[in-house]
C-alpha cells in the first residue's frame, strides 16, 4: 500500500477482515520453528481475544507456552497457534515493570488463604489506580 515501502517482500499472513473486492486485512500468522525466549512475540490473551506483546517464558509441550504479557506482567498458558511474530518496530522493551514491597517478604510456611487474602488486599490499593511510589532498592 502507499505507506508500505516493503515492495517484493513475502510475509506469512492470515486474513482477518474482508473490506471490499480489492480490499483485504491480514494478521501475522503462527509462528513455526523454535520459539525464541529472548524475543518479543504477540499472544492473544484467553480473557479478552486481543493481541499483546509477549515473551515465551516456558515450552510446556509441542502445543503449549508459558507466556509473560510484558506491557501487563500477567502470564497465561498458549496454545502455539495463539503465538505470533509481530513487526520489528514492535519490538521495544516492555512497559510495565516487577516491583516488590520494601522490608516484606512472604513466610514460606504461609497458608493459601492469607497468601489470596494478601494478593486481593494489595490489589484494591494498586491495581488501575495512580499511585506514587519511593524506591529503594534494586535487584535483579
Amino acid at each position: 500500500m502507499d505507506e508500505d515501502t516493503h515492495y517484493d517482500k513475502v510475509e506469512d499472513v492470515v486474513g482477518s477482515h474482508i473490506e471490499d473486492a480489492v480490499t483485504f486485512w491480514a494478521q501475522a500468522s503462527s509462528v513455526l520453528g523454535n520459539l525464541d525466549p529472548n524475543k518479543i512475540y504477540g499472544g492473544l490473551f484467553s480473557e479478552d481475544q486481543c493481541w499483546y506483546r509477549c515473551k515465551v517464558l516456558k515450552i510446556i509441550s509441542v502445543e503449549k507456552c508459558l507466556v509473560r504479557y510484558i506491557d501487563y506482567g500477567n502470564t497465561e498458558i498458549l496454545n502455539r497457534s495463539d503465538i505470533v511474530e509481530i513487526p520489528l518496530e514492535l519490538q521495544f522493551s516492555s512497559v510495565a515493570k516487577k516491583y516488590k514491597l520494601w522490608g516484606l517478604h512472604i513466610p514460606s510456611n504461609q497458608e493459601v488463604t492469607q497468601f489470596d487474602q494478601g494478593t486481593t488486599f494489595l490489589g484494591s490499593l494498586i491495581f488501575e489506580k495512580e499511585i506514587k511510589m519511593r524506591i529503594k532498592a534494586t535487584s535483579e
